[in-house]
């Protein structure tokens, strides 16, 4: 079992909520934004500890990890989008006294799935809640999430994990070394995208994909191919971009004069692909960037990635133009 909590307790995030537990001032209301949400329920049950027990009552802790804390109620209740009648659930609860201890936590995950008519309905429980009453929601993108909402709370982020701690803490769950080196410099700092990809027997595939999109596409006539090979593969387009993202980094540094290239084995498969300037690459890894925000909005997968093709192809064009 992966021990998130070796990961968590030393982000700013964490250290955050336990100084304002131990100042006496816990928000009534905290958004963790992390990409990870694989990991959301995880995380959100590590500051449900934090904040109800400060991880000395065994038995409570216990029960949050199990999901039956009487106090520790989490959504969505069915399913991966948090509904109207959820929000109904959760203000009509909010109103009840705690059974067990004297504070009451709503652990909301997908925040971001909650559409404009529940986030609104949400609003003033957010701004005056009952007495010892805090929300704890988790978000992959908080783009999504209405600027009344983001207004009534205190918004911490959990960063990209660095690729040492990422290895510490998956070692001992993911025996092969070398494939777990992969999947972690091919991820995107996740605890679930370093899991997805070391368990993705198409991983090498993934990363042939990355590379040849390099080496051999050149034209617009290609983007269709390139689109479908990519979309058969598992997950295809979110572990294509997390592997295409470290290989423009890679060829950055590189264009740049800089020797920091995180993954040789990987950048000496693309070095010699033709007509990358340093704009371009710039221009591309804006363009990475683009489309996994598209995608973490529910975008349609496909057309993300022919959008990305197509302007993957306009910035390596462009810029030789220059």
């Amino acid at each position: 079992m992966v021990d998130l909590f070796s990961l968590i307790k030393d982000t700013r995030a964490y250290k955050t909520v336990a100084a304002d537990k131990a100042a006496g001032r816990l928000s009534h209301a905290y958004l963790f934004v992390s990409s990870d949400g694989v990991n959301s329920d995880g995380y959100l049950k590590i500051f449900a500890k934090l904040i109800m027990t400060g991880f000395a009552d065994e038995r409570a802790d216990g029960l949050i990890d199990n999901g039956y804390h009487p106090d520790v109620l989490t959504f969505p209740k069915n399913g991966e989008a948090v509904l109207k009648e959820d929000v109904s659930t959760i203000i009509e609860e909010s109103f009840l006294k705690p059974v067990e201890s004297d504070k009451k936590l709503f652990l909301i995950n997908n925040g971001e799935s909650m559409n404009a008519s529940s986030q609104n309905k949400l609003l003033k429980t957010l701004e005056e809640p009952p007495k010892n009453v805090h929300i704890l929601i988790h978000a992959t993108s908080e783009h999504p999430l209405l600027s009344t909402v983001k207004s009534r709370v205190k918004k911490l982020v959990i960063p990209p994990f660095s690729e040492s701690q990422l290895i510490a803490a998956l070692k001992s769950e993911c025996p092969d070394m070398e494939r777990l080196k992969s999947a972690v410099c091919c991820s995107d700092g996740t605890v679930g995208g370093a899991l997805s990809l070391y368990g993705d027997e198409n991983l090498s595939e993934t990363i042939d994909a990355a590379v040849d999109t390099f080496l051999n596409m050149r034209t617009s006539r290609d983007v269709l191919e390139f689109s479908n090979r990519i979309m058969r593969l598992k997950d295809g387009i979110k572990e294509y971009l997390s592997v295409m993202e470290l290989t423009c980094r890679d060829f950055t540094v590189y264009a740049s004069g800089g020797d920091t290239v995180k993954n040789k084995a990987l950048f000496r498969r693309v070095e010699k692909a033709e007509g990358f300037t340093l704009g371009a690459l710039i221009y591309i890894a804006d363009r990475i960037a683009e489309a996994k925000k598209r995608l973490s909005a529910n975008g349609n997968p496909q057309a993300v990635l022919e959008r990305f093709l197509f302007a993957f192809l306009e910035g390596k064009h462009k810029w030789r133009k220059l």
